[in-house]
């Protein structure tokens, strides 16, 4: 089954499980969906250039493209962002570290800008770790397996599974990859609360109160990183309040 039958499968089922009507119809064998009403996958990463994304504070020797993936040199550190804000969607991730002791992630629901006179933005962190980072920084294991977390002065979010540090989320099972294999993270993103699976298996969860919506950004922080899928599929929207969106630029 592909990502498209999947979707449409799984919305099916969910109207005809939630509502009277869709158990109505699932009776009647009577139930469609036309293409335009199933949520599809569509490219955020291209494979060719930087469409879609906006430098915020790193260089133009910071990301470039080659063989069909994103590489960030790590330097200098900061992000770039989405050209426009998303609210509830599903992120397909395939990235790897080209050293021991890697660190970078992926923001979401992020400013646009910067904190203050910090290099990154007000939002949620997806963490990508390499596994060797706990070895050479002396810090638990548990920190390089997916941990999710509010930055730069986020607060009130509720972890799944707290960590040692107050307001993050750390992974249930160790599923990481070491330096040089490709990772997959599919980051489940619905009004307000994260869901993160690590090859494979859902391990890590995390809610917001007070962000819902806002930008992408994945990060330079020092090391290599390559990328060679961001796919995202856009959701439904919640109701939410202007205070829970994350200011727009540009």
């Amino acid at each position: 089954m592909n990502r498209r039958e999947f979707a449409k499968n799984a919305l099916m089922a969910s109207t005809m499980l939630g509502t009277a009507s869709g158990i109505n119809k699932l009776a009647q064998n009577s139930l469609s969906l036309s293409d335009g009403d199933i949520p599809a996958f569509k490219k955020l990463f291209n494979g060719r250039d930087l469409t879609n994304f906006v430098d915020v504070n790193t260089s133009d020797d910071t990301w470039k493209v080659e063989d069909g993936i994103l590489k960030c040199t790590g330097w200098p550190i900061g992000v770039m962002r989405t050209e426009k804000q998303y609210e509830n969607f599903i992120l397909d991730v395939e990235w790897r570290f080209l050293e021991e002791g890697g660190n970078s992630g992926m923001f979401v629901w992020a400013d646009g800008e910067p904190f203050e006179d910090r290099p990154f933005p007000t939002g949620m962190e997806v963490q990508m770790l390499d596994p060797e980072w706990a070895v050479i920084n002396e810090r638990p294991v548990e920190y390089v397996h997916g941990h999710l977390f509010p930055v730069m002065g986020l607060e009130g979010t509720i972890p799944d599974n707290p960590s040692e540090i107050r307001g993050r989320s750390k992974a249930l099972e160790n599923r990481m990859n070491n330096t040089f294999q490709w990772n997959r993270y599919i980051l489940v993103a619905v009004d307000g609360t994260l869901k993160l699976s690590v090859n494979g298996k859902f391990v890590n969860g995390i809610r917001s109160p007070k962000r819902k919506k806002g930008y992408i950004c994945p990060e330079a922080e020092g090391a290599e990183i390559h990328f060679r899928k961001i796919d995202i599929m856009e959701l439904p929207g919640s109701v939410i309040t202007e205070d829970q969106i994350a200011p727009k630029v540009g």
